[in-house]
């Protein structure tokens, strides 16, 4: 059983470094305004770790750091401390014109998973099964199958979740720490000869809010004296394995 949701919006994404000081207090400000989001079942938040897909000479990635206008994110996405054991695999097209973002995603149940990862990096269709499914969107494949993007590389993070539902809109926030990546790409294995992409004492801090910026975030960021900026994990990946590839330093492996 899979299942997919297109979703079309003029959503604001801005993206924060933070050091621990400030998550600790920034923390507490938004609990006076938000909930810890549903599916984070402890204070710790939960792990996420995404495959990210793109083309032979990295289209997507300087696209993104171009500011292309209309670009595609493609990556497949599993949750929990246990990949293995996650239930379902999101596979996603994340595309964005201008301010509008579109976003399509198929839920693959994860007895189908290795089947259509082995496939797919081998530059091939999912099972027929999966493509003459009228409930399946087929956007991720088609788009894959176009620009043949491939697996390029694997990230993993830690993930503390707020939201609130407004009249007309939903507001989310978030600290992502624990930031790694690794050219293994086995999604649902052990990560394997990660590098660590952050310092040890610093979080992303990233608010997507569906319209404008309510008043009341607005006052947060005044009081923290926040200052945006352009963060994106996966080019932070792409340039660490450049780095690599040049320097050759030791990996750090994470059990």
């Amino acid at each position: 059983m899979t299942s997919n949701r297109t979703l079309l919006f003029n959503r604001l994404e801005v993206k924060y470094w933070v050091d621990r000081t400030t998550r600790t207090a920034l923390t507490r400000d938004l609990l006076a305004f938000m909930r810890p989001d549903l599916h984070s079942s402890s204070e710790e938040g939960y792990l996420v770790r995404s495959l990210y897909y793109d083309t032979h000479d990295y289209m997507a990635y300087h696209e993104k750091m171009s500011g292309a206008a209309l670009r595609h994110k493609l990556r497949s996405r599993a949750y929990g401390a246990n990949p293995r054991e996650s239930k379902l695999v999101r596979f996603e097209v994340k595309s964005r014109y201008l301010t509008y973002i579109f976003k399509t995603t198929v839920d693959i149940p994860r007895a189908d998973y290795d089947e259509v990862d082995f496939l797919l990096k081998r530059g091939l269709l999912p099972p027929a099964r999966l493509m003459n499914d009228v409930h399946v969107s087929k956007e991720f494949f088609r788009l894959q199958r176009q620009y043949n993007m491939l697996p390029k590389v694997l990230i993993q993070y830690r993930r503390q979740a707020f939201e609130r539902m407004e009249i007309g809109r939903r507001v989310r926030a978030n600290f992502d720490d624990e930031l790694y990546a690794s050219s293994n790409l086995d999604l649902l294995g052990p990560l394997k000869g990660a590098r660590r992409l952050q310092q040890y004492n610093r979080a992303i801090f990233e608010i997507k809010v569906d319209g404008h910026l309510p008043y009341w975030m607005h006052q947060l960021i005044s009081k923290y004296n926040l200052q945006s900026q352009a963060i994106s994990k996966y080019c932070y990946a792409v340039r660490s394995e450049a780095k690599m590839s040049t320097a050759g330093r030791p990996e750090e492996h994470v059990n």
